[in-house]
């Protein structure tokens, strides 16, 4: 039997705690594989522990989210200082010699497809002992939420290291491995990744039809409660509408929008003061136990009034930057999105975004380690993109008036004259709505910006695209040792 060794760092579910608490069960446990799937037990603390591994500060942890995604759109003042073009600019060292990004690049890469493994490992085992999850719904439950999280992995990848889209879509993109082997996997095409991603989603989408949508915690129903920390039967539609806008289907981009707008039972957030993350929104998070110690280097008080600037700490932003983005003293003046920071007052004044910050010196209410990966408000967006130029404002509208934008600056329906008059509107709000979560670059690119607030290059287009990582072996797509460990 192969012997696969998962490291439970918050992945084992306990019949008697809320769906909100994970514990460890050791630093790194042996468990034969066979073994493992050999129970419906075994089945959950698979997948829970891949929810666990997507919380590790090398991918959703950090750097997918509020770390270097975010860096590459510029919405940081480094350390806290002026902002500084030959400074900021080092981030795009992966187009020549530097190392510093492209090890980040490859740190990604490397975690991204050893998920992957985990996912494909858990897929494969559905097929062979399936048997074994008895709970009556559970199968389908499991193996759709699995190939929801693959698509999602997979879409991320492609989202970094391919083209373009709209531009060259049969680019050479990245390997995608839908089998736990060692076999080596060539990069493909854009578009054909892109086929592979929308199957397993139109797939998870069948599977979770029945998905009992419970957002709240249930101790008799620890497994299926707490849906948005899951990829739950709108999370898998919500990425449906994302993955289908990227690739030009807008049909079926509104399509699913519409079906998660009207189908989801979750409100746009219009106060954040209780609910600094929006997770009365989130369409699916993840749970990060334990986040403000975890995550104190980047989201503290000390960083905000000026104790500490460590060489990573790039989550504070001054105030010129606040009232550029956020249109802090126009538009944004009521604007929850701009109010949802904390400012030391000092000269020059320093803000921070509370969705990280749980620090007991300022007291952050609704404060509830959660890091969101999808929200409702996008869903919004995506219908805006995909109706008619008149049409569309009535949704960037919904979300604006909802965020506390004053309706004396609503967009009016002549406002969108032109497709660009309506791509800058939505630009301004992606920008503003999900700032620190790592989506704004991806919207750059997907509309290949030439340049942004702050672009510190001469033509971004030149970096949307990652190269492979330097240490991918003869075809680029080998990253996990199949022989030896499966990390989870």
């Amino acid at each position: 039997m192969k012997k696969i060794v998962y490291i439970f760092t918050c992945v084992a579910l306990l019949a008697i705690a809320s769906c909100s608490e994970w514990i460890d069960v050791s630093p790194k446990t042996d468990v034969e594989s066979d073994e493992l799937f050999d129970s419906e037990s075994g089945f959950k603390n698979a997948l829970i522990g891949i929810y666990g591994r997507m919380t590790f500060t090398e991918t959703y942890g950090r750097e997918m989210t509020f770390g270097y995604v975010e860096e590459l759109a510029q919405r940081y003042d480094i350390g806290g200082q002026a902002y500084d073009p030959l400074l900021a600019d080092d981030i795009y060292d992966y187009v020549t010699t530097g190392t510093d990004s492209k090890n980040r690049q490859a740190t990604i890469w490397l975690n991204m497809y050893q998920t992957i493994a985990n996912i494909n490992s858990l897929l494969s085992y559905i097929e062979t002992n399936g048997q074994n999850i008895i709970t009556e719904g559970y199968h389908d439950l499991i193996k759709g939420e699995a190939l929801g999280l693959r698509a999602f992995h997979y879409f991320d990848l492609l989202r970094m290291w391919g083209p373009v889209y709209s531009e060259d879509p049969t680019a050479t993109s990245i390997p995608f491995r839908d089998k736990f082997t060692a076999d080596l996997i060539a990069p493909m095409p854009a578009n054909e990744v892109a086929e592979r991603i929308l199957d397993d989603l139109y797939e998870a989408d069948s599977l979770l039809v029945n998905d009992g949508m419970n957002y709240d915690y249930d101790a008799d129903e620890i497994f299926t409660c707490e849906r948005q920390y899951r990829m739950n039967k709108y999370a898998v539609k919500a990425l449906l509408a994302r993955v289908n806008l990227w690739v030009g289907n807008k049909d079926e981009a509104a399509r699913y929008a519409r079906e998660v707008i009207e189908g989801c039972g979750l409100e746009l957030v219009s106060d954040n003061s209780q609910d600094v993350s929006m997770k009365g929104e989130t369409l699916f998070g993840l749970l990060m136990d334990d986040m403000e110690t975890k995550l104190s280097e980047y989201w503290s008080t000390d960083l905000l009034n000026g104790r500490q600037f460590a060489g990573s700490s790039l989550c504070v932003i001054l105030e010129d930057t606040r009232n550029v983005v956020f249109e802090a003293q126009t538009v944004g003046i009521n604007d929850i999105r701009a109010n949802g920071f904390l400012s030391d007052r000092s000269n020059p004044v320093r803000y921070m975004c509370q969705k990280y910050l749980g620090d007991e010196e300022y007291d952050v209410e609704g404060y509830y380690e959660n890091i969101p990966l999808i929200r409702l408000s996008e869903m919004y967006y995506i219908l805006s993109e995909c109706v008619s130029l008149s049409e569309s404002v009535e949704y960037i509208n919904e979300v604006r008036t909802n965020r506390g934008v004053s309706r004396a600056y609503a967009y009016q329906a002549d406002d969108f004259r032109t497709e660009e008059d309506r791509r800058e509107a939505l630009r301004n709000e992606y920008s503003k709505d999900f700032f620190a979560e790592g989506q704004y670059f991806y919207f750059l690119k997907r509309n290949n910006y030439e340049t942004f607030y702050r672009c510190p290059v001469t033509n971004m287009r030149n970096y949307y695209v990652f190269p492979l990582p330097d240490d991918e072996i003869e075809f680029g797509g080998d990253t996990v040792d199949h022989d030896s460990e499966n990390e989870n």
